[in-house]
């Protein structure tokens, strides 16, 4: 128990005998002395002006504590701002212990309400590269004030070959600094000003050459930026020739990442080599969850990437990306590649992936083209070149996309996609796209070759006995040449013009379900066809083509949609307007082998379809039914041959006239083709004669009642 007592005896005087001691200290301490040592070295150091304009202060505790208000440093002559920094306040928190041998050592230092200015001149030169007035002396490691010692916490360090304005900072470099409700500015010569806010920065540290602890919690252009990490020590900092360690974890926006890098020459030219893991959660900016691991080397005009992975949602990509900042737009180069990329893993309902954009979202409630603005000023904001190579791209459960190779150049606003080339259906597909904001133009060529249906998706492959699809033949290809503009998606949709085709060749199909089309327009056509789906047949195609004629948003098919086959031969032609989505379009399908052709069989081949592409209608083709209704009160005769010339025994090869494809499918000739120009002379008479079988048509009309109310409905 004496021993007990005794202890705490000692504890309780040496605890007397501090606050006594700092208490003698904070009267005796002489602070003008101190403030021009301080302004005396700056200066020297710096050559800037260092002011302590406000008053000073002394706190009386456990941890006295100096408190100075208004604090400045000088710029350079040139720089637009005459000050440097500002500090609002200055705290500088003292060692009890070292107080009892008369030596100050500062333990933290608190700087708030700061301002740093940091500016770049036309000539490349900064405010933040100091230039000492004279060459420093030896530096000393202790500066005596009315009796007293002011030293750093490590005085005894040796200054080695620690730059000279270094070794004066150990006689006050703090073991702890913070910065609390500060800013810094950038402004780069004839650039806007750049603000970084600081809310917290805290550097701790056993001496300048010792590892340094940091902490931040920043705001630039409205984002927070917050971190911690270890780095070099601070005099490290001025060691161009030695790396300068920094390794940090950092969460901006939600985006975490971890960095070890090793800067260079970090007061000067800056450079650095690191590693870097970023992880970005599923639905953070509406894009899917990623993981980036990277490495690098960067400097103050360039960057370079060689990326190990870019994980999005479980698909790999990896390669080399960089960026050249120098300029005055930035330069980007990419080359990427994937053995993999799918894209049903972008499902929204996958808890990896992402939410999808409004737009998106309420597709089926909004227009078909939204009327909102292309983002052609992003396309100015950079340059760059890239190669995209994706082993298999798969786009859903039936369709899947093989060897994609995209090569594309961005310049001074003009995107050119040249060529983006993929493989699949067994053929090949080449896009040529471009892109030019100056002009808010667009055009787009696209050809492919080679395809087979049955293997591009697997709705038209043959499962079983009941399914719908291609049993043999298959090949098919497609061609587009369309160009446009406008400030809008609509506007430019509706300024397209140039030419779609599409061919399918000789082929055997089986009918049956048509699953995918359950409950849709094309299988209530069907229905007014009498195609009957449930029942499976042998159905032998001779071709089928889509030909689109495009000219300022509004699409002409001239005769353009057929289909030949030896049970069904289809005909359509009409427009659809793309500035409002109308569509009027008549078809013409004649069933092969049917020698029946009254009114009912004539009528039940002329349909109409009309309204919007979000919403057509089948109708009764009233034009066509006025003239088959004359024909028959023509008589018999001309009804039979008026159907049966009307079914243009080359419908594919009608749709292609003019084209580059005309000569792909045979002409009609010899007596067929005679007959056919005989019948269109026919046709006109019986036009012209309409008035006169008025009273024909509505006799007959009670007899097509019922198939006509069927085909309005």
């Amino acid at each position: 128990m004496r021993f007990v007592k005794w202890l705490l005896g000692i504890v309780l005087l040496l605890v007397v005998v501090v606050v006594v001691g700092g208490y003698v200290f904070l009267k005796t301490f002489d602070l003008n002395k101190y403030k021009s040592y301080a302004e005396k070295i700056v200066y020297e150091q710096t050559g800037r002006k260092l002011a302590v304009k406000g008053d000073a202060s002394l706190g009386v505790s456990l941890i006295p504590t100096l408190i100075i208000n208004d604090v400045s440093l000088s710029n350079p002559s040139w720089a637009k701002n005459p000050q440097m920094a500002e500090i609002g306040s200055l705290e500088l928190k003292f060692s009890l212990l070292p107080l009892l041998k008369k030596q100050v050592v500062v333990d933290k230092a608190v700087i708030s309400d700061a301002k740093i200015f940091l500016e770049t001149a036309k000539d490349g030169k900064n405010n933040w590269t100091f230039a000492p007035v004279k060459t420093a002396e030896p530096a000393k490691t202790a500066f005596s004030s009315g009796g007293w010692l002011i030293a750093s916490a490590h005085a005894e360090e040796t200054s080695g070959g620690t730059p000279a304005f270094l070794n004066t900072l150990t006689d006050v470099v703090a073991r702890e600094v913070a910065v609390k409700k500060s800013e810094v500015q950038y402004l780069a010569s004839g650039a806007e000003p750049v603000k970084l806010e600081i809310n917290s920065l805290t550097f701790s540290t056993e001496g300048i050459n010792a590892p340094m602890n940091i902490g931040w919690d920043l705001v630039f252009d409205g984002m927070n930026i917050a971190g911690k990490g270890d780095t070099g020590s601070l005099a490290g900092l001025f060691d161009a020739g030695k790396a300068w360690p920094a390794n940090v974890e950092v969460t901006a926006l939600n985006v975490k990442a971890s960095v070890q890098a090793e800067l260079y020459d970090v007061m000067n030219k800056l450079r650095a080599e690191f590693k870097m893991n970023v992880y970005n959660p599923a639905g953070n900016f509406n894009a899917p969850e990623t993981t980036l691991i990277a490495s690098g080397k960067a400097d103050l005009k360039s960057v370079s990437l060689n990326i190990s992975s870019l994980n999005v949602v479980n698909n790999v990509i990896t390669g080399t990306a960089g960026a050249d900042i120098s300029g005055k737009v930035p330069y980007v180069r990419a080359d990427l590649k994937s053995d993999k990329i799918d894209l049903r893993s972008f499902n929204p309902q996958s808890p990896t992936a992402f939410n999808l954009p409004p737009l998106i979202a309420s597709a089926n409630a909004s227009e078909l083209v939204p009327n909102d603005k292309i983002p052609y000023e992003l396309l100015k904001t950079v340059n760059g070149d890239f190669k995209v190579g994706v082993a298999k791209l798969i786009v859903n459960d039936s369709l899947s996309v093989d060897d994609v190779r995209l090569t594309a150049s961005l310049k001074n606003g003009v995107l050119n996609v040249n060529p983006l080339e993929l493989r699949f259906g067994q053929g090949t597909a080449d896009i040529v796209a471009a892109v030019n904001a100056g002009t808010r133009s667009l055009i787009l060529k696209a050809d492919t070759k080679d395809m087979v249906l049955q293997s591009l998706h697997k709705e038209f492959q043959v499962t079983n006995s009941t399914d719908f699809g291609i049993v043999s033949g298959g090949e098919s290809l497609l061609s587009a040449d369309l160009s446009g503009s406008g400030d809008t998606w609509r506007a430019l949709v509706n300024s397209l013009s140039g030419r779609l085709v599409v061919i399918v060749d000789k082929s055997t199909l089986q009918t049956g379900r048509l699953s995918w089309l359950t409950n849709s327009f094309v299988s209530q056509l069907m229905n007014v066809l009498k195609i009957d789906t449930s029942k499976t047949e042998k159905v032998d195609l001779k071709c089928a083509v889509v030909r689109a004629d495009v000219s300022n948003g509004n699409v002409s098919f001239p005769k353009g949609i057929a289909v030949d086959s030896d049970k069904l031969t289809l005909v359509s032609g009409g427009t659809v307007n793309l500035q409002n989505d109308k569509l009027k379009l008549s078809l013409n399908a004649y069933r092969n082998g049917i020698d029946d052709v009254g009114i009912m069989q004539a009528l039940s081949n002329l349909i109409e379809i009309s309204g919007t592409l979000q919403n057509p209608k089948i109708a009764l083709d009233k034009g066509g039914a006025l003239r088959t209704i004359a024909g028959v009160a023509a008589g018999p005769a001309y009804a039979g041959a008026g159907l049966l010339l009307d079914r243009d025994s080359a419908p594919c090869y009608t749709a292609l006239k003019g084209t580059a494809y005309q000569d792909r499918f045979p002409k009609p000739s010899g007596v067929s083709g005679a007959a056919q120009d005989a019948y269109q002379g026919a046709a006109g008479v019986a036009d012209k004669g309409a008035a006169v079988t008025k009273d024909a048509a509505k006799a007959l009309e009670n007899g097509a009642k019922k198939l006509i109310k069927n085909l309005l409905k």
